[in-house]
């Protein structure tokens, strides 16, 4: 399973049922690939911080962007040995698998066209970060090349792309086409901003978060996942149910 509950006090006593995730499914915790954990040493201080907050799972996706992390199949595989074997050492318990965050450019469509990318899950599913600067073409075309070959495409926090701030229909048009959404739990909490926040609040309201993921790159932004967790918008999302649990 991947959500489970622990109590938690409020301020006038009472003990309030908290739910929290065991599965995380968007991190970058791998060393020295991405812009994410740059040595084993911080890789393993974001493991004990997982392990220590309940979580059982952790299915990592560093980048793979064809101008700025070249990454392969090889290359990541290399690194998540690497973690593999100091966890060993250092006796930590926590499942990780690796998947990939995919950047929406010319370099998904050839790896999708030469069968080489890295889904996860048991309905193959692919997370695709979009542009933070200007929205994507050809969304339709890329879900169909993919979905034709037997994977779920899944867009990466779509409540960091502001240029669709007050236009929920942009993302309706996403979930029609047949996209799933994973969502960022810190942007409840205003990590990326008020723009973040309030469309992380649309997509909840709207019951269109399918995913909830840490996008963990440091010690501290794993150590403050509790904080997040807990407020009352993220609860509503855990409690409308999912997908985590089922991977």
């Amino acid at each position: 399973m991947g959500l489970f509950s622990r109590k938690k006090r409020n301020t006038i006593g009472f003990d309030l049922p908290i739910m929290r995730l065991q599965t995380d499914i968007h991190s970058h915790i791998l060393p020295g690939i991405d812009d994410g954990a740059q040595s084993i040493e911080e890789s393993l201080m974001m493991v004990e911080s997982f392990i220590e907050q309940g979580y059982t799972k952790i299915i990592t996706s560093p980048h793979i962007h064809s101008t700025r992390y070249q990454n392969t199949k090889n290359s990541i595989q290399e690194a998540y040995g690497q973690l593999q074997s100091a966890m060993i050492q250092r006796n930590l318990n926590l499942n990780i698998e690796y998947t990939a965050e995919y950047h929406f450019d010319q370099e998904l469509l050839a790896l999708i066209k030469k069968n080489e990318i890295i889904s996860f899950g048991k309905d193959n599913y692919v997370l695709i970060e979009f542009s933070f600067l200007m929205p994507p073409v050809g969304v339709d075309r890329v879900f169909n090349m993919l979905a034709e070959k037997g994977y779920q495409p899944v867009v990466a926090h779509p409540e960091r792309y502001e240029y669709w701030y007050g236009n929920m229909e942009l993302f309706e048009k996403l979930r029609d086409i047949g996209y799933l959404f994973q969502s960022n739990i810190h942007a409840a909490a205003g990590f990326y901003g008020g723009v973040s926040q309030r469309i992380f609040t649309m997509l909840a309201k709207y019951g269109w978060i399918d995913f909830l993921g840490s996008d963990a790159h440091d010690t501290p932004s794993v150590d403050i996942l509790e904080q997040s967790i807990s407020l009352p918008i993220v609860q509503t999302v855990l409690q409308k149910g999912v997908r985590n649990h089922l991977l």
